[in-house]
């Protein structure tokens, strides 16, 4: 007997058995019932969702010869026959082979002969984006004047590609991501059926490698089945899968924050001789470093990261000792080198490089940073240890000579100008830590945008917040109305004062919204009008 691939076995059948569509399957089961056939849909979304299979699906629900509440019986001549591929009234083409015209034009010349079995001639084009300028247009013609027995199934994962002319003609439909849950279910009904057994944490290893795709994820257990037989082990997944161990990440992330280059480098080494790809490890930490961000900002309760309470713990605790902004510029060089991947030619020099250069500079300002005690970079070579530190000690003491020395020349400058009513700028400084624990409290996501600044001074009725060079982003986010208006809120419970807040960026000229543009002239030009005659 041959052996069936287990999606193919567990290919959806009716519009019931449709996983994480129900948007979609209930729409189109009631306009079968209703007999409300349009000519042409567009089915779209990421692949493996269900594309295919509802575009069948549909193909034998108008077709079969005893439906029932819409649903096709799967039993009749004409749902077998287009079960096993050999109705002649269902016309599958595949765009992404068959990109000429030549195909299109076969189809405008055959379209006009009568089903030979059913009501209705159903043409399944699949990646219909791949179809070239003349085959979209020989399509059109088409589909601006189908015979009423002609039905078109369209489907693709990139909408966009495809022409207004022909989008206009269709239903659209948009296929979502399954959701980890409906997978999950459907992973332990084919396991149930199956009589095999997984360890604990095997299903969320394939849902995650799957990225809400079901026919990826059922791919994927059906390979880790031919490993493990009646059982499959969090090593075998591990082994099938490629992808790195919680624990590993964790533990490279530990170097990185005791700022072991040495330890490091040995651990991205062990993985590679087990067999793990340089992409993988970039991807697979992006992912880890990503799930900090987002317990960080949302919280640790945060459903969006699906772990255990102690992991989550664990993430936050690492996450705090990192700082925000140093794991989001950590993200940011490494999402880099994952869309650059393709043309590296030695990923693993790549990848060694950048973290060992993430290490060696913060590439942040420690006062957005948890106030935590970082250890100096870990080196084999002691001699060039000292070397670095000593010169690491000279940068950083005549830096906090010249910052303390602007300090103090700023102090005797500002003095006047940096109070409003009764607060003053050295009270907001003081105050600060707790101001922004007020925000965390109303809006976490707010807090996060404004670690990366610090008051800078008060001009005329406005608190001035300095954001560090590069984070655009955040000063954007902080100046939107709502935002805004909470900080402003804040300050004015703390203060007993309406103390407005403006943004600038770090090394960029400050503009006095305050100053008069008159008085400006006559402070240049002088009080005396001159005429000038030709």
């Amino acid at each position: 007997m041959v052996y069936k691939v287990l999606y193919r076995e567990w290919r959806p059948q009716n519009f019931h058995s449709l996983v994480g569509q129900e948007h979609i399957s209930k729409t189109l089961q009631n306009a079968v019932l209703k007999e409300r056939i349009a000519h042409a849909y567009l089915f779209t979304g990421p692949r493996g969702t269900g594309k295919t299979s509802t575009a069948k699906i549909l193909a034998k629900a108008v077709n079969c010869q005893a439906r029932q509440n819409g649903e096709p019986c799967n039993s009749c001549a004409s749902c077998e026959n287009i079960n096993e591929g050999r109705s002649l009234d269902v016309l599958e083409i595949d765009a992404a082979s068959n990109r000429g015209i030549d195909e299109i034009r076969g189809i405008k010349e055959q379209v006009h002969f009568v089903p030979s079995q059913g009501k209705y001639k159903v043409y399944i084009i699949d990646e219909v984006h791949m179809l070239t300028t003349e085959a979209f247009n020989a399509l059109l013609k088409t589909l601006e004047e189908p015979p009423a027995h002609a039905i078109f199934i369209l489907a693709t994962t990139e909408p966009y590609k495809i022409p207004a002319t022909i989008l206009s003609r269709c239903q659209r439909y948009d296929f979502h991501k399954i959701s980890a849950q409906a997978i999950e279910k459907r992973l332990r009904e084919i396991l149930e059926s199956l009589e095999v057994t997984v360890d604990e944490g095997v299903l969320p290893l394939i849902i995650k490698k799957a990225e809400g795709g079901l026919r990826d994820a059922i791919s994927i257990l059906d390979q880790c089945l031919s490993f493990g037989q009646k059982h499959v082990s969090l090593q075998t997944a591990y082994d099938v899968l490629g992808l790195v161990k919680k624990e590993v990440l964790a533990a490279i992330t530990d170097s990185m924050i005791q700022k072991d280059a040495a330890m490091l480098l040995v651990q991205i080494n062990e993985l590679l001789k087990e067999g793990v790809e340089p992409g993988q490890i970039i991807k697979d930490l992006l992912d880890y470093l990503r799930n900090i961000v987002l317990l960080l900002v949302c919280g640790q309760d945060s459903p969006m990261v699906i772990a255990a309470d102690e992991e989550k713990s664990q993430l936050v605790e690492q996450g705090k000792q990192l700082g925000l902004p140093w794991i989001s510029n950590t993200i940011a060089v490494l999402a880099k080198i994952d869309s650059e991947s393709r043309w590296q030619q030695n990923l693993r020099i790549v990848l060694e490089t950048a973290l060992v250069s993430l290490l060696l500079h913060d590439g942040v300002d420690q006062k957005s940073t948890p106030k935590v005690q970082k250890a100096p970079v870990k080196i084999a070579n002691n001699k060039i240890k000292e070397n670095v530190d000593t010169k690491a000690d000279s940068k950083t003491n005549f830096y906090q000579e010249s910052k303390d020395i602007k300090q103090t020349e700023e102090v005797s400058t500002k003095t006047d100008n940096n109070t409003i009513g009764v607060v003053n700028f050295n009270q907001v400084q003081d105050m600060w830590p707790q101001i922004m624990e007020k925000i965390k409290s109303c809006k976490k996501t707010l807090h996060a945008f404004l670690t990366v600044c610090e008051p800078r001074e008060i001009k005329g009725e406005q608190l001035v917040l300095m954001f560090k060079n590069g984070y655009t982003f955040h000063k954007e986010k902080v100046e939107e109305a709502e935002n805004k208006k909470i900080v402003e809120g804040v300050l004015e419970k703390e203060f007993g004062t309406n103390l407005k807040i403006s943004c600038i960026i770090e090394g960029e000229e400050e503009v006095s919204t305050s100053e008069d543009p008159v008085q400006k002239a006559l402070d240049l030009f002088g009080p005396e009008i001159v005429t000038i005659k030709d």
